[in-house]
């Protein structure tokens, strides 16, 4: 083991966030999900390096195919001939995103999310394994945060995503992408692209390929800044929802919020009581809600969330 930690900084990330975290349970059964892709290869060779480590019970592959790319197809070979020169076990899923989003009139970004992580858990519920690995990195978790800051939200949006939600883990979480690229190539792995990656039209691509590379010029330890500041955060978060869960069982009667009692707080109580219960993030429709309680009516807050006032209680209309 030391060799390991002493040759790699992405294992000794990984082992280190292992030890401090515990998001993997000693003999537990690990579904990765494989895309192909550099993150999904690395993955997957870290957990088999380290798998006693870990004193992992089973160990396999999950790959899903959205058939929204033309070579999909060769991304799926490419899932199946690596699972089977590492000796794992494969799942593969296949779906025509593309033509559900059009029937639909769904996201299709949105739209294979949701079809990636149900088929995730069907397979992981199915074949019986305790948690579901995904790739995501610390220049994930950057992209973000970032991205929750330009559409203007509260902290709860600027912590991101963490390194362990009910039955997915992040081994991954603490490193970057350099690292990841650096351990693949050191191992004399290949993997296969994604050239929608590149594609600058989607907001995260513009954010990983236009604005990470300015702020980085600025601090070239960008990730780490950005992990501290997300720690720091995150318990400012943890905190503040357990004091606004307590403010809005007091504001709540019924289906209703209380408006007398909701004014009567903290205006950082009122947005977050009011986020909760609308289950939004957007602080513009928080404002909007805030100034709703203030002057009564009604309103229509988009996404089919309607809220009128009727003399002292908010009701919400879906």
């Amino acid at each position: 083991m030391k060799k390991l930690v002493t040759r790699s900084t992405l294992l000794r990330k990984v082992i280190t966030l292992q030890r401090q975290k515990k998001l993997i349970p000693e003999e537990a059964s690990v579904l990765i999900a494989f895309s192909g892709g550099i993150d999904s290869v690395a993955l997957t060779l870290a957990m088999l390096e380290l798998k006693d480590f870990f004193r992992l019970k089973r160990l396999a592959l999950a790959h899903i195919n959205h058939g929204i790319r033309e070579n999909s197809e060769n991304d799926e070979e490419f899932a199946l001939e690596f699972a089977k020169r590492k000796g794992l076990e494969v799942f593969v899923e296949k779906f025509k995103v593309k033509e559900m989003a059009k029937d639909s009139g769904e996201n299709l970004e949105a739209l294979a999310r949701e079809v990636r992580y149900r088929a995730l858990r069907d397979i992981k519920n199915r074949k019986g394994f305790d948690l579901i690995a995904t790739a995501h990195h610390l220049n994930d978790l950057v992209e973000t945060i970032i991205l929750w800051l330009v559409r203007g939200s509260g902290l709860d949006g600027l912590t991101g995503f963490d390194e362990k939600l009910d039955d997915i883990v992040r081994p991954l979480y603490w490193v970057t992408k350099e690292e990841i690229r650096e351990f693949v190539i050191s191992r004399k792995e290949l993997w296969v692209e994604d050239i929608t990656n590149y594609d600058v039209k989607y907001a995260r691509n513009r954010i990983r390929h236009r604005v990470l590379p300015e702020l980085k010029k600025i601090n070239p330890d960008l990730e780490a800044s950005v992990l501290r500041l997300r720690n720091i955060l995150k318990e400012e978060e943890d905190f503040i929802k357990e004091q606004s869960l307590k403010a809005l069982e007091r504001c709540t009667k019924g289906q209703a919020l209380r408006r007398r009692v909701l004014k009567s707080l903290h205006p950082a109580l009122q947005r977050r009581v009011l986020s909760l219960w609308l289950g939004v993030k957007d602080m513009r429709k928080i404002e909007q809600a805030m100034h709703l309680i203030i002057r009564g009516g009604s309103m229509d807050l988009g996404e089919g969330i309607r809220l009128k006032v009727e003399g002292d209680y908010l009701y919400l209309q879906r």
